[in-house]
């Protein structure tokens, strides 16, 4: 069946830049639009159990909302409505990877035009400030979009406190050869990822002049606290296939995984499902063996 404004409802998340830029962009075009969770890692079922299904079209195209389980696939079938669903993200044991955003899959899908600020936004989201590098904008222009992320996020307080914090921690953080490893209070487990490979202005625009890749820092951050780890995150680009490997086949029952990012830059991360203090030895185990696989 092919979609259109008139048989198909949008299921979005509210979580970062591109998903209020594919609400605008559906609201616009007067699609029937429910908003998803606002929070990282909304899954299908959380994002349903917050919408009144009487309303929706016989189809529903939902947006960087994972069904791992199936369990939302087969409610919605109970009620007859066609699910449909639109990604670019890997989940464990789901690789819905492509090489469109959610924005650029939207549009393409609907013959929509794209803006030249939600082509920035695409490029944002499938490849962060490289991304941004590559698509053409300026540091003025990747600034902006960096900010109005954070400020639809709602982080961008935290985010400038974050700043301050990482200029008086790089004098004495550990570091192994070319990664950078963080010990980070866990009040800013929501910006630290961007805030601690940020380039300067110097280095943006003499790879932008040069047309020459942009090299970000590779970092792993332990956010913790009371000392006790609540969540890794690793940025970088050394062997990708390991990491893409370990969430594959993950082993740590304690702690639920996430992996991405548009090569050859990945983000990857690990946080505790329940209690933090229960997972102390896990983390430890992940700790050393991420280690390993940066070396």
């Amino acid at each position: 069946m092919m979609l259109t404004q008139q048989n198909t409802s949008i299921l979005c998340p509210t979580n970062d830049l591109e998903a209020h830029s594919i609400i605008e962009l559906a609201k616009l075009h007067g699609f029937t639009i429910f908003e998803g969770p606002s929070f990282w890692g909304a899954t299908l079922a959380d994002a349903l159990a917050e919408i009144d299904l009487n309303t929706c079209k016989p189809n529903l195209l939902a947006i960087e909302l994972p069904d791992l389980d199936g369990e939302a696939q087969q409610y919605l079938d109970q009620t007859g409505i066609v699910l449909h669903t639109l990604d670019h993200h890997q989940y464990p044991q789901s690789d819905a990877r492509h090489t469109l955003s959610a924005i650029e899959q939207f549009a393409a899908l609907f013959s929509l035009p794209l803006s030249d600020y939600e082509q920035l936004v695409a490029a944002n989201d499938k490849g962060f400030i490289p991304g941004l590098l590559a698509a053409g904008a300026s540091y003025q222009q990747m600034r902006q979009i960096r900010d109005d992320e954070a400020r639809v996020r709602g982080v961008a307080q935290e985010r400038a406190q974050a700043f301050t914090w990482l200029n008086t921690a790089l004098s004495s953080v550990t570091s192994t050869d070319d990664v950078v490893y963080l010990a980070c209070p866990a009040d800013y487990v929501r910006v630290m990822s961007e805030v601690a490979q940020f380039p300067t202005q110097a280095a943006y625009e003499q790879a932008l002049s040069s047309g020459t890749e942009l090299k970000l820092s590779q970092v792993v951050i332990q956010y913790q606290k009371q000392n006790t780890t609540t969540q890794i995150e690793v940025l970088a680009n050394k062997n990708r296939n390991a990491f893409s490997e370990l969430v594959a086949n993950w082993p740590y029952s304690s702690l639920q995984s996430w992996f991405g990012g548009q090569a050859p830059n990945y983000f990857f991360g690990a946080s505790a499902k329940k209690d933090a203090t229960a997972c102390s030895h896990q983390f430890d185990e992940l700790y050393d063996q991420i280690k390993h696989i940066l070396k």
